[in-house]
Formats: structure tokens, sequence, C-alpha cells
């Protein structure tokens, strides 16, 4: 009986603390609310009237009927942008009151919901202006994986008799990318350095030798486990990108560039089956390869990731013409 009288109090003591919590979380939003409402509706006065100027310079002849359509879309863009943003700041608020989410019920009214919901679908499409807004250039790290093949004379239709496998050669980089901007934030030029490990994998049983400095792909005399050709660079690109911020789907941007790479090693690994047991080979060789090569890139996407196209122009193998192709997804961290 007594502990039931325990257990009822704290059940209170409980209740108590969670209605109070409750009615401290719907006065934060309905204060956020209150400065949403304000904000919208100062706003839509300052271009109210900014609108009405606008007309009377027009009557007065102070400013042609071209002129007056060109300022008026600019004003309007300039509206949508600072209502936006204004909103965006205040959002941030609303999420810490709602511990993490954002809360649109009945507390907040049909009209700031809607401002609320438009702005997380446009927040990145401003490219996190609250962190870049005065930022000249700026940083990233990236990580990119993808699949390494071959072009055999520049013919695309060569890929399809690749001496390599398509899922088993693969392609991983990891960097730092810098981002100057160029154009009011629509147009970059994006330069970086990073590390790039490129792995080669023959179909079959076979794997690389160099004989009278031209490599070949040959049999080997053994059951082969494993059989890579594995060539790491140092590499140093540099494109422009496009962005399209008014994508209702987030920032996009579209780009292509260069690239410079130089080689910092290369190896061939094998492992092979011979007398009931099996065997691990490291051949340090640079196989013919170039010291330096060079490409062009190309890639599209959202905010933080693309899908990305690597194409070496220098050839893969000192006398041949097969040229180095990638094709992955990239993460800015």
């Amino acid at each position: 009986m007594k502990l039931n009288f325990y257990f009822l109090i704290l059940l209170e003591i409980l209740m108590f603390n969670r209605v109070n919590a409750q009615q401290d979380l719907d006065q934060q939003l309905l204060h956020i609310n209150r400065q949403i409402d304000s904000i919208v509706q100062v706003k839509t006065q300052r271009f109210k009237a900014e609108l009405q100027r606008l007309n009377r310079q027009l009557q007065n002849k102070e400013i042609s009927q071209q002129e007056a359509e060109s300022l008026k879309k600019q004003l309007a863009k300039q509206y949508a942008e600072d209502l936006d943003y204004a909103i965006y700041k205040l959002t941030g608020d609303l999420k810490r009151a709602s511990k993490g989410s954002y809360v649109i019920d009945s507390i907040v009214s049909p009209q700031t919901a809607y401002h609320i919901r438009r702005v997380r679908m446009y927040r990145k499409a401003y490219y996190d202006k609250d962190r870049h807004k005065n930022q000249h250039t700026f940083a990233y790290v990236f990580l990119s994986i993808g699949l390494n093949n071959v072009l055999d004379r520049d013919k695309v239709e060569s890929i399809e008799f690749s001496p390599y496998g398509y899922i088993q050669s693969r392609y991983f980089e990891v960097g730092m990318d810098w981002k100057t901007n160029i154009l009011h934030h629509k147009a970059f030029l994006v330069y970086g350095l990073s590390f790039v490990w490129n792995t080669l994998k023959p179909t079959g049983n076979r794997f690389h030798i160099l004989e009278n400095d031209t490599v070949k792909i040959v049999e080997h005399p053994y059951e082969l486990e494993r059989s890579k050709l594995r060539h790491i660079w140092l590499k140093i690109p540099l494109s422009i990108e496009l962005n399209f911020p008014d994508s209702e789907s987030g920032h996009l941007h579209l780009s292509a560039g260069v690239y410079g790479k130089f080689r910092l090693t290369t190896k061939q690994k094998l492992t092979y089956y011979a007398g009931g047991d099996s065997h691990d080979e490291v051949l340090k060789n640079d196989y013919t390869m170039p010291n330096f090569a060079y490409g062009l890139t190309g890639a599209v996407g959202g905010t933080d990731w693309s899908v990305y196209a690597n194409y070496d122009l220098t050839p893969l193998f000192k006398n041949s013409k097969t040229h180095l192709v990638s094709l992955g997804v990239k993460w800015r961290l």
C-alpha cells in the first residue's frame, strides 16, 4: 500500500514536469511563429513600397517599360531570397525548440507552416548562405569510389572487349577541394589535391608481364586466386563548376575540367596455388606507366555529392594506345 502511494506521487511529478515541458515548448513555438509572421509582414510591406516607387518612376517616364520590368524581376527575386533566408535562420531555433524535429501543427499558423516547408525545400538551394555568404574561397574534404577500365584507341565500343573485369577493377580517391567564387555563387573555380588508388584486374587466369618494353596480359602457369595491378597517383584537378540553386530538388551543379597526376608507385599483386600451397607475390615495376599523366574530368550532382567520369589522355602504358577511364561517385564530407 505504501509502495503504491509513492508510485502515485512519482507519477504525478513526472506528469507535472511533462506538462510544464510541453507548455515551454508551446511558448517557444508561438514566439518563433510570431517572429516569422512579423518578418513576412515587414518584408512584404517593403516589397510593395519599392514596387509602388518603380510604378511612379514609370508613370513619370523616369524609366522605360523595359527597365521597369527588369527592375521588378530583380526586386521580386531579392525579396524571395531575403524572406527565405530570414525564415531559414529562425527555423534553426524552431528545430532546437522541438528537440531535433520541425513541428508543424495547430500551434503554427498555416501561412507560417507554408514558409517553413518552403525553406526546408530550398535551404540547400542557397548553398549554406549562413556559412559561406561572406566567403570567397572555401574548402572541402572529399571521398570518391568507383570503377576503372580502359578504352583502346579512344573507341568507346572497345570497352566491350576490355581485358579487365568491370566490377573487380576499382577506383578510390581521397583529398581536398578548394572552391573560389567567380560569379555570384553561380560559378566556381575548383582546384585541389588528392591521392588516387587505381586497381586493374585482368579477366580469366591472367597477369601482366613486361616483354621488350611492352606490357602484355598473358595466361599464368598456375591457378590464380588474385591478380591485380595497382597504381597510386598524386592528382591535381582544375575545373569550372556551375551551380543551379533554383532547383526545387536542392542545389545542383555541373562541372568540367582537366587534371594532372604524378605516379607514386605501381605494384602487381598475385596469389596462386602451386604444389598444393598458396603463394603471394608482390612485383614492383613501373610496367612502362608514365611518371606524369593528364586527362579530362566531368561531374553532375547535388550539394554534397556528384557522379563523375575521368578519362586519361595519356596512354596507360608505353607503346600502347590504351587509355584509363573511371566512373564513380564523389562525396564532400
